[in-house]
């Protein structure tokens, strides 16, 4: 039997499931089918970062996850059992300033319930086994698991069926990079310790490495590189009570052991992120270190990115170009995580002069805490990703020197108690940000007002405009009130300013022109 229709994920993993809720929330018919007969049942990725954690509040749904998971608001360091340095996230950029510690089974299951809610069934014991492109079409050979074959003839297919993906093998995708010789081990463990729950604490000695996050009450996430001259494929729960006793100096003491797993690192990137309708996300197209937790987040990122603007191309509300800037502005996004976390690996595990520069480091870190920290929980929490070569984003246009730049992700603001800045951009279309500056005249905010008008008139509810005054104004449909100077005082705004903000709340355009021109050609270059 044969089937059309516009897009198939292959995967319902973390990146899959994400993927398929923004098309459903963008009403995209889509189909995604997984191999396995169930959703993921093992703690496996539990890393939420803060920018994933934002991505969760753009869609509506981080609420469901802040309540099951475990804020972690510091990463603790530690040689030789000694506490080294503290790293807070409480400078760090971001709405949520921490990392949530939720376990994978559980990050799936309220991502598949998102889904339920539109309706939307995974198709399980459903494996794709071949395809081919022609005419336009992605051609999908698929099996059930009553071994029947079925083809699917989708216009679009986004690869998220992991490492050991089909879909890039059948693509012939190249998916260059190495391995990491030392096995690792991780595990979910009922242990006790007086060490802070709100905090990841990672132990370092020469050649080894320990790290301990609580993921409820008494049960635990570790993770140890094993230090052993061969392979294992069993471990037993004596081995992980004596390891964790043994390499955080007693800081951790295991009653009991639920699950233990050993895997590899493996670093690798692939050639391309597309092939014609074909799309790569998640670990099918990168795979690294779990060091700073990134692996989940990034595969997340890569479906927010793709979906606004695949929807955008689907409903014929934007040119089919626009699909070039997924593989422009992710590729070398996730190639330089992959280089950064295979490079610090590395360091920890086979520089034997790692302990001295972890030193050097740490007191770095020490002579100037806040800007050293929030540099260094920005890049952990992803926060700090910049296009800095994409075609649809504006690079000619500029504003001050220290405000927020093109190809940045727009900062949010706290406004109040219970009021942020990204409140007003909870919306699947761009946001057009009119900042009136300090002592704004008159003359510019009339400019404003037809600046609004004339964008309003061309791109209808495509866009929606936002003002925000630092004064009482009147004649504007959205008002983003700024009378304390908050949002203008984090933008660096004095004068004058406008953003233009993509679905993701990456700045696509900004300038200190007040008139509609150079919006509109900057947004005819991709929208239709």
């Amino acid at each position: 039997m044969n089937s059309r229709l516009p897009v198939l994920i292959v995967g319902a993993g973390p990146t899959g499931l994400m993927m398929a809720c923004e098309l459903a929330r963008r009403n995209i018919h889509f189909r995604i089918i997984d191999k396995n007969s169930e959703r993921t049942q093992t703690s496996n990725a539990t890393w939420i970062q803060p920018r994933t954690l934002e991505i969760l509040k753009a869609i509506g749904i981080v609420d469901r996850f802040l309540i099951l998971g475990n804020p972690c608001r510091a990463i603790t360091l530690y040689v030789e059992g000694k506490e080294l340095v503290k790293i807070p996230f409480s400078h760090v950029d971001a709405t949520y300033p921490y990392i949530l510690i939720l376990a994978q089974s559980e990050i799936e299951r309220l991502l598949i319930e998102r889904l339920q809610e539109f309706n939307i069934t995974i198709e399980r014991n459903v494996e794709l086994i071949n395809l081919h492109q022609k005419d336009g079409t992605v051609v999908c050979t698929v099996k059930n698991g009553k071994a029947k074959e079925d083809v699917i003839n989708a216009e679009y297919v986004i690869a998220c069926d992991g490492v050991r993906s089909t879909v890039r093998d059948k693509c012939d995708i190249y998916f260059p990079g190495e391995d990491i010789q030392d096995q690792f081990m991780v595990a979910d463990a009922k242990m006790g310790s007086y060490l802070p729950k709100d905090e990841i604490h990672i132990f370092f000695d020469t050649g080894t490495v320990f790290a301990a996050s609580s993921l409820n009450s008494d049960i635990y996430r570790i993770t140890a590189n094993l230090h052993f001259s061969h392979a294992r494929k069993t471990f037993t729960e004596k081995e992980v009570k004596e390891m964790a006793n043994e390499r955080s100096y007693g800081a951790y003491n295991v009653h009991s052991v639920s699950w233990i797993s050993p895997f590899w690192i493996h670093g690798k990137v692939v050639e391309k992120m597309r092939v014609g309708s074909v799309f790569l996300a998640g670990d099918a197209a990168h795979i690294h270190s779990p060091a700073g937790g990134e692996g989940m987040n990034t595969g997340i990122q890569d479906a927010y990115n793709l979906a606004w603007k695949l929807a955008l191309v689907m409903e014929n509300k934007a040119r089919p170009a626009l699909l070039d800037s997924y593989e422009a502005e992710r590729h070398p996004a996730v190639k330089e995580v992959v280089e950064k976390t295979d490079e610090l690996t590395k360091m920890v595990l086979m520089d034997s002069d790692f302990n001295s520069k972890l030193l050097h480091f740490s007191s770095k870190i020490l002579s100037n805490p806040v800007e050293a920290s929030r540099k260094i929980t920005s890049t952990i929490a992803q926060l700090d990703i910049h296009y800095k070569n994409s075609p649809i984003i504006d690079y000619k246009e500029d504003v001050n020197a220290n405000s927020p730049r093109y190809g940045q992700l727009a900062p949010d603001v706290k406004l109040g108690k219970y009021s942020r800045l990204y409140d007003y951009l909870e919306n699947p279309v761009h946001n057009v940000l009119m900042f009136t500056g300090v002592n704004t005249s008159q003359d510019d905010i009339q400019k404003m007002r037809v600046l609004q008008e004339n964008i309003a008139e061309v791109f209808g509810e495509e866009i929606k405009v936002h003002l925000i005054s630092t004064e009482e104004v009147s004649g504007f449909l959205h008002v983003i009130s700024d009378v304390d100077s908050l949002i203008h005082e984090r933008y660096q705004v004095k004068k004058p300013i406008v953003y233009v903000l993509r679905p993701d709340n990456y700045i696509g355009f900004c300038s200190k022109d007040l008139t509609s021109e150079s919006i509109a050609k900057f947004l005819h270059g991709y929208l239709i």
